[in-house]
């Protein structure tokens, strides 16, 4: 098989998981699209560098000839994406096939059919292989197999492939003209190297602070009452408290599962393993596998940027399902290639400390003040 550089895209991209994993392992994805214009902004920010731009789109009703002209494309050799996952997530209503979201699954494949990329990824949330007896998700598998795809779904952890976070996602791979599909091996775990923990990801970050005071961008720490921070203080590593429901981590093991949150629902962040404070949008992204340089400019709410990380496809994970992906097609991988200079990107923090304080006041969610504030909230 003749080697080559491959060239794709990705579908509900929101920031870009997904993306950034393929860049980072070396595959080229030119444009990544999505409805949520704030997390294009995002997308924009942390991949324009890379040669990757975001576009906002209704992946509902666009077709591929649009998708292929907004990229600069006459074709694409690989289609990644991840459909939204509320409709079948344990957090959710689990409506599964009910929720209009669900068709969004059928929106991957027609769009699938449209563009006749050789290979595609699928991800989404475990619960898509059992909720109302994984209907979904076989028609899905079904459809792509008639379309000329080899077909083949998993759960991946991606503590198994260096994420400090014990968080799993489904992923289905297709391949066109290969008779079999596999998957990345596990590279951490029992006999081979030890899980990544919540340690090692955030352990040398300085505590939040604003930004003119460490430096460290996204990494402003969230107001609690006193009440709630008495709690936190006599909450045990790997305990839940059990008034707000809260869980601290626990330093020398991975992290809890984050959680993206939808509308106006904000779900409880992890306590920080060693200050009495939920973790902030750094320390969650490097939980993801996400490494300093992607950063949210501070135009973008705090809770947008907390639920783009929660929303994500850990990298670490992506990457290793891209080098497997590129080798089982024959493809040339290029990461040097595809790195960038993020040194290139304008500034990200516009707003004075003092402006971004102001903000977050306004904006203030009452869960992150504890049980009092969400009652004063309500009334």
């Amino acid at each position: 098989m003749t080697s080559r550089k491959p060239i794709g895209i990705e579908l509900f991209a929101g920031c870009g998981g997904l993306s950034t994993g393929f860049l980072d392992a070396g595959l080229h994805v030119a444009a990544g699209f999505e409805l949520d214009l704030r997390a294009v902004d995002a997308y924009n920010y942390n991949h324009a560098y890379r040669g990757s731009i975001g576009v906002a789109a209704n992946l509902s009703n666009v077709t591929g000839e649009y998708l292929l002209h907004s990229a600069g494309l006459t074709s694409v050799d690989f289609l990644i994406g991840g459909p939204p996952c509320q409709p079948f997530s344990i957090v959710g209503k689990r409506r599964g096939a009910e929720d209009i979201r669900a068709d969004l699954m059928a929106q991957y494949v027609r769009i699938v059919r449209e563009l006749a990329p050789k290979a595609i990824l699928l991800e989404n949330v475990p619960n898509l292989v059992t909720i109302e007896g994984g209907v979904v998700l076989k028609k899905a598998a079904a459809d792509l197999r008639a379309l000329g795809y080899s077909v083949k779904f998993e759960v991946l952890s991606a503590a198994d492939f260096g994420v400090p976070q014990g968080r799993k996602r489904l992923i289905l791979l297709g391949f066109k003209g290969r008779k079999s599909v596999s998957f990345p091996e596990p590279t951490h775990g029992p006999g081979r190297l030890p899980f990544a923990t919540a340690s090692d990801a955030i352990g040398d970050l300085p505590d939040a602070g604003e930004f003119g005071a460490n430096g460290v961008h996204n990494h402003e720490p969230t107001a609690h009452s006193a009440d709630m921070v008495r709690r936190f203080s006599t909450l045990q590593p790997g305990k839940r408290e059990k008034g707000s429901f809260h869980d601290r981590l626990h330093a020398q093991k991975p992290s809890y599962t984050l959680r993206a949150g939808s509308g106006n629902f904000s779900p409880l962040r992890p306590v920080h393993y060693s200050y009495d404070r939920v973790i902030t949008v750094r320390e969650s992204a490097r939980i993801q596998g996400f490494s300093d340089d992607f950063i949210w400019p501070d135009r973008i709410p705090r809770l947008q940027q907390y639920r783009q990380v929660g929303n994500a496809v850990p990298p670490p994970l992506a990457a290793a399902v891209a080098r497997s992906m590129a080798e089982q097609m024959g493809w040339t991988i290029d990461p040097e290639g595809l790195h960038g200079d993020p040194a290139s990107r304008p500034a990200a923090m516009t707003m004075t400390d003092s402006e971004r304080v102001a903000l977050r006041t306004v904006r203030m969610r009452g869960a992150s003040l504890g049980r009092a504030a969400l009652i004063d909230a309500a009334e």
